[in-house]
């Protein structure tokens, strides 16, 4: 997959950023603090699914998201952070 396709977009960036300091969310409380719809959340979600960025996983109905815990991930995600800070 394409990195700039996939970091090109402000909501994707939001989305890492996000699950960064928050480890794990369920879906409807991330679209919830990011600002955006649930259609739109997913299809970001997807996106990053495919890239390897992103994994899911469901408790009964409950669909959870959080970043791999690959170290490039983590890394990208804390250094994606840190810049938004400034």
């Amino acid at each position: 997959m394409d990195v700039d396709f996939v970091l090109g977009a402000r909501s994707r960036i939001r989305i890492i950023r996000e699950l960064y300091r928050a480890s794990e969310l369920n879906t409807t409380d991330l679209a919830r603090r990011l600002g955006i719809n649930y259609s739109l959340l997913e299809e970001h979600l997807e996106i990053l699914k495919e890239a390897g960025i992103v994994e899911e996983h469901r408790i009964g109905r409950i669909r959870l998201v959080s970043l791999r815990r690959e170290p490039e991930i983590l890394q990208l995600a804390k250094i994606l952070t840190e810049l938004a800070a400034k």
